[in-house]
C-alpha cells in the first residue's frame, strides 16, 4: 500500500473515533509499527494531527493557516483529482468565481481553452491563470503574503457588483457541524459575496480539511451548496450534498 493511501486510511478511522491509538491501527491497516509511527509523525508535522502520549492520536481541531509553501505539498494527489474533476462543471463561456487556496489551484491548470473568466482573489493563481491562457479579473486589496490571498474592503466591494454562474471554494477547515471555515475575516467576507452572487455553489476540500476548525465561518454543506472530495466521507456528512470522486 502507497503511503498516499495508507496515511488516508490512518485519517479516515481519526474521523470515526475522537481518539485511535498505535495498535489499532496496526491491526486495521495491517502494516507494521513502525510504518504506522512514520505515518503518524508525518501527519503530525502536516498540522492534520496531533500525537498524544500512550501511542495515542487524534484528529487537529483547531486549524491553523499554515504558509503557501507548506500548504501546497500537502495531500497533493487528492488536490490535483478534486481540481481536475471540479473543472468538468464549468461550462464553455462562464463567468466563475474560484477561491485562493492550492485546492482551487489545482482546478485553474484544466480550465484553459474554454473561453471561460475566472475571479480570484488568489495572487497564487496569476501564473497558471496567465500560462493556461484564461480570461480572469484579479480582485484588489492588501496582499496576505504567507498565503498569497488578496483581501480587504476593496476585493469585497468588487464581488458585492458581480454576479456569478459557479463559484468554487476551498476552505481551512470544516468542523463537525457542517461549517466551512477559513482564518482570515475579510476572505471569509469574499467567500459570503461570492456565494450570495453564484447560481451554483461548490466546496472543495480534501481530506485534511474534515473535522477542523478556523477562525471564521463563510458557509455551511446544505441543500443550496455541495462539496467535492475524495476519500472516504466521514459520519458527520453522511447524507448531505457530498460529491465523493474516489
Amino acid at each position: 500500500m502507497i503511503p498516499y493511501i495508507r496515511r488516508n486510511k490512518i485519517l479516515e478511522l481519526l474521523h470515526q473515533k475522537d481518539i485511535v491509538y498505535l495498535d489499532e491501527l496496526v491491526k486495521e491497516i495491517n502494516v507494521s509499527d513502525a510504518t504506522i509511527r512514520r505515518d503518524l509523525k508525518t501527519l503530525s508535522e502536516e498540522g492534520q494531527i496531533d500525537l498524544l502520549t500512550g501511542g495515542a492520536a487524534k484528529i487537529r481541531i483547531n486549524a491553523g493557516e499554515k504558509p503557501l509553501d507548506e500548504r501546497v505539498n500537502i495531500n497533493k494527489e487528492e488536490k490535483e483529482l478534486i481540481g481536475r474533476y471540479a473543472a468538468t462543471l464549468v461550462n464553455d463561456g462562464e463567468f466563475i468565481f474560484v477561491g485562493p487556496g492550492t485546492t482551487e489551484n489545482a482546478m485553474i491548470s484544466h480550465l484553459g481553452g474554454r473561453g471561460i473568466t475566472v475571479v480570484t482573489n488568489g495572487a497564487f493563481h496569476v501564473n497558471e491563470i496567465i500560462k493556461n491562457k484564461i480570461d480572469a479579473i484579479i480582485l484588489g486589496g492588501r496582499i496576505i503574503n504567507d498565503i498569497a490571498v488578496l483581501s480587504g474592503p476593496m476585493a469585497i466591494d468588487q464581488v458585492a457588483t458581480m454576479h456569478f454562474d459557479k463559484c468554487f471554494i476551498g476552505c481551512s477547515g470544516i468542523s463537525k457541524d457542517r461549517k466551512l471555515t477559513t482564518s482570515d475575516e475579510n476572505v471569509a467576507l469574499i467567500n459570503k459575496e461570492a456565494m450570495k452572487n453564484s447560481n451554483d455553489v461548490f466546496f472543495i476540500a480534501d481530506m485534511s480539511k474534515m473535522g477542523k476548525a478556523c477562525r471564521f465561518v463563510f458557509g455551511e454543506i446544505n441543500e443550496n451548496s455541495k462539496l467535492i472530495t475524495v476519500g472516504d466521507v466521514p459520519d458527520f456528512l453522511d447524507g448531505y450534498n457530498v460529491i465523493n470522486i474516489d
